[in-house]
């Protein structure tokens, strides 16, 4: 307690910053379960509902979504560095107003994995952590108070050793900024940097719940799956239930239903595609620890 209102001492000393809810979520009514990428066809194949998570760009259309993942094509010392008038400062007051206008709460996060090889071209953690920060003030400064501000990461730079460039908190833009912290757990096994290990969602989030909960944050998976095996339903019923367990501290998660969009992992299907699978899939959705 003394931590939490520190950190709200903290961030209201800072101009234009409104301080970032607390974890504990009163009223909270279970854990919001969705989908990227083919929510069709989680829906036909389980007669359920799913919450949707859709990525963009600042400079494209604001996609309508429970969760929204963007980014700018631009390096991230520019966006830390927008100006009031410019078209890409626009461009993120667009995105602001038009989700500020839906009803509802949305969960939006900036740049995703920016720890990834993948993004070393935006800048470094210092960069990265500025533009994070420039995003949010704008969006804030426009009223845009029913966006829940969302920091997605790898689920490996919460278990990566603390000397590692890749490590969580040398990214983190602070607990002014941060209303829930997020991780993309893969069980990889045979495909990518999988090595042939079988690995449960508790051994790949374990670390991320712990990273929350010293930042009195929610954690969410913005993307979560496994490699096609037959053990692929199993592995969802133990997710299930490590999550049920959790639901106090888990905001929501969404299943990667969607083929790689890495060029070096084409090897990997993460899409749900045996009966077995939809049936524990429609499990978790009908278990009282979730919602969607």
């Amino acid at each position: 307690m003394i931590l939490a209102l520190a950190a709200s001492a903290a961030a209201a000393a800072v101009p234009g910053v409104v301080p970032a809810a607390d974890a504990a979520t009163p009223g909270k009514t279970g854990i919001l379960l969705g989908i990227v990428g083919d929510v069709a066809a989680a829906d036909s194949n389980t007669g359920q509902t799913f919450a949707v998570h859709r990525y963009g760009y600042f400079n494209g259309k604001v996609p309508k979504a429970k969760m929204i993942t963007v980014r700018s094509s631009a390096s991230w010392q520019s966006t830390a560095n927008l100006k009031a008038g410019s078209a890409a400062y626009n461009d993120v007051v667009r995105w602001a107003d038009t989700i500020k206008s839906r009803s509802g709460k949305v969960y939006v996060a900036f740049h995703h994995e920016p720890e990834s090889q993948a993004s070393s071209k935006f800048g470094n953690a210092t960069d990265y952590k500025a533009a994070f920060r420039r995003v949010v003030t704008i969006f804030r400064n426009r009223g845009a108070d029913n966006v829940i501000w969302t920091w997605q990461m790898t689920d490996w730079a919460f278990r990566t050793d603390p000397s590692d460039r890749q490590y969580a908190a040398n990214w983190y833009p602070g607990d002014a900024y941060v209303d829930v912290v997020a991780a993309d757990p893969y069980n990889w096994y045979t495909c990518g940097a999988g090595q042939g290990r079988w690995m449960s969602l508790k051994s790949l989030v374990d670390p991320t719940l712990a990273f929350a909960k010293a930042h009195h944050k929610q954690a969410l998976l913005a993307e979560f799956a496994s490699q096609r095996n037959s053990r692929r339903a199993s592995w969802l019923t133990d997710a299930r239930d490590y999550l049920a367990a959790h639901d106090a501290t888990i905001a929501a998660v969404f299943y990667y239903n969607n083929r790689p969009m890495n060029p070096a992992s084409q090897d990997c299907t993460w899409k749900l595609s045996t009966s077995t699978e939809w049936s524990a899939l429609r499990s978790m959705a009908r278990n009282a620890s979730f919602r969607s």
